[in-house]
Formats: C-alpha cells, sequence, structure tokens
C-alpha cells in the first residue's frame, strides 16, 4: 500500500468521528430529537470510491466503486422517508448488473442468452446479499462486527500487492471509529443505505473472484457463513409461519441473544463461527482437498451445526420466563 493510501486512510479514521456528531446533529434536525440517525453508512461508498482513486485501482474496479456511490446516494433516502421494497429491490439489482457489465468484455465472447443469464445471476445475488446484510443491522455492533470480520480476512488473505488492500484498509478506517460510535445504544446506525453499500461490496468482490480466482481470497467468504445460514433459516420459519416477508422481524439469532442477556454477547457467535471455519478449511486444505472446496465443505459442516448448538443451548435450553420457546 502506498503513502497516499495510507494518508488516506487515517484522515478517514479521523474524520469518520467528525462526519458522525455532524450526522448525528443534522438528522436530528431534519427527523427530530427523538430518531435515531440511520444512514451514516452511505458515507462508507465514498471512502471506498475516494480510496479506489487515490491507489489507482483498475478500471472496472473503479466504474464498479463509482456506480455504487451513485446508487447508495440514491439509496440513502430509505433511511429519510422510506423507499418501497420494489425501488430498493431494483437498485440493488441494478447495481449488480451494472458490476457484472464493468467487469466482463462482452464483444463477441458470449451469446445473448449467457450474458442474460450472467446479469440476472449477479443482480440477483446483489438482491439477496442485501438482503442479508440489512437482517444484520438489527443490533448495536451486529452489523459492525460482520463488516470487521470480513475486512480482516479480506487483509489477512489478500496477495501481498493487490489493488484490493488499500480499499480494505480504507475500510477497516471507518468502520473501526464508527464501531466505537455505535457502541452507545440509539446513537447512529449505518442503516438500510449502510448495508446496501457493504452487501455490494460484497457482490463486487464475488464478482472479482470468479473473473480471477487469485484476486480475492475464498476465505474471504467465510464471515458471510453464519449470517446467511441465519437470514435463510428464519425466512423459512416465517414463511411456515405465513408471515408478511416485507416486515421487519426479530427471530434472528443475534436479536434473541441481545433481548435474552446482557452485554455484547450476542456478537460472538460471529466470530466463533468464523474462526471455527477457518480452523476447519485449513486442515480441511492440509488432508488434501483443494483451497475451494476446503472452504465450502467448512463453512457447510461447522456453520450448520453451531447454528442450532446455539439456538439449542442458549435459548431453547433455557426458555425465557412467561414467553414462547424459542424456535
Amino acid at each position: 500500500m502506498t503513502s497516499s493510501s495510507a494518508l488516506f486512510s487515517f484522515c478517514v479514521a479521523a474524520l469518520t468521528f467528525v462526519a458522525g456528531f455532524f450526522y448525528r446533529i443534522a438528522f436530528k434536525r431534519l427527523l427530530g430529537p427523538e430518531v435515531t440517525p440511520s444512514g451514516f453508512g452511505v458515507l462508507l461508498a465514498f471512502v471506498l470510491l475516494g480510496a479506489s482513486a487515490v491507489a489507482s485501482v483498475s478500471t472496472e474496479l473503479m466504474m464498479s466503486m463509482i456506480v455504487i456511490a451513485v446508487a447508495a446516494a440514491g439509496y440513502w433516502f430509505d433511511d429519510i422517508i422510506e423507499l418501497s421494497a420494489q425501488i430498493r429491490t431494483l437498485i440493488s439489482f441494478a447495481v449488480g448488473v451494472a458490476i457484472v457489465s464493468a467487469f466482463v468484455n462482452w464483444s463477441g465472447t458470449f451469446s445473448l442468452w449467457l450474458i442474460l443469464g450472467i446479469c440476472l445471476a449477479v443482480g440477483f445475488v446483489n438482491v439477496v446479499f442485501t438482503n442479508i446484510v440489512n437482517f444484520y443491522d438489527g443490533a448495536d455492533l451486529n452489523l459492525a462486527t460482520f463488516i470487521l470480520l470480513t475486512t480482516c480476512f479480506v487483509l489477512v488473505f489478500l496477495p501481498a500487492y493487490s489493488e484490493w488492500r488499500p480499499i480494505a484498509v480504507a475500510c477497516l478506517a471507518f468502520i473501526i471509529p464508527f464501531a466505537v460510535m455505535n457502541t452507545r445504544p440509539k446513537n447512529i446506525y449505518l442503516g438500510d443505505s449502510g448495508s446496501f453499500v457493504f452487501a455490494s461490496f460484497l457482490t463486487l468482490m464475488t464478482v472479482s473472484f470468479f473473473k480471477d480466482f487469485r484476486s480475492i481470497p475464498i476465505e474471504v467468504a467465510i464471515p458471510v457463513a453464519l449470517p446467511a445460514f441465519d437470514v435463510f433459516f428464519v425466512l423459512f420459519i416465517r414463511i411456515r409461519e405465513k408471515h408478511d416477508l416485507l416486515t421487519r422481524n426479530y427471530l434472528h439469532l443475534y436479536q434473541k441473544l441481545n433481548r435474552r442477556y446482557a452485554g455484547f454477547g450476542y456478537l460472538l457467535p460471529q466470530i466463533i463461527n468464523a474462526l471455527l471455519c477457518l480452523v476447519f478449511a485449513t486442515a480441511f486444505h492440509a488432508a488434501g482437498l483443494q483451497k475451494l472446496f476446503s472452504v465450502i465443505l467448512a463453512m457447510t459442516t461447522v456453520t450448520i451445526p453451531f447454528y442450532f448448538f446455539c439456538r439449542w443451548f442458549f435459548l431453547t435450553r433455557r426458555p425465557e420466563v412467561n414467553s414462547a420457546p424459542d424456535i
């Protein structure tokens, strides 16, 4: 990482505190003193864009960051006036299509049907990531933990001179000060726009990985395992119980742990699961399995039993007084 990128990240870390202070004042003046400021995560898009510009990244990566920043500015209004689910989905889908379009050379290489299939697939992936990340922004520090884990995995496993490194460092420089502010209850939130930015960042890394397996290490997928399984399991519950899927719910593991126990212990399952998956993936790879399959196998064989163990041991085994048993 160049000295200019390091200086940029240092400035991001310092200015995030200042931006958070003024953002809270402006937000409360706009919507009222009783409203918790949300949508601060929209600034992450411009941090990532700035880091990309300072580091002089590839054209594909730069174009993708511009698309994410422009879309995030529009998505931010969801934190102010609550955009409809259809508009949010359309923005997420369109950004996924734009990202893959920036990375793929379409000139005479692919058939029209294959082009359409790839665009639909990546657009759908971005919608899925957006919903997974958004559902993990329901308690203080929970989404920040998700982002911190992912960014740390990126930095640990990236190739030495990857163009992604200054971007990951800038992301870390933003999210650590935010996490400090987010430790105070109802102080400031990343919001739906912040969830969208990070989800688009995950989609961008996914596209980059499939274009060139050397660009993004497969280990980066590990922190996504528990949030993704939790979201899909809760979705299964809600479909079975015939809930309105467009409404917010409080059935996720971290939400139930947060309600049941004091402190920030509800953050531990994400961290423990990521570390266990990494240990098992390393063991599978040492046993002769290819790294891609080692990580996928570890994410599956560790996350599913660990998740159900947490729900059983901390929730079902210790039901609340005068409350229905946890599922």
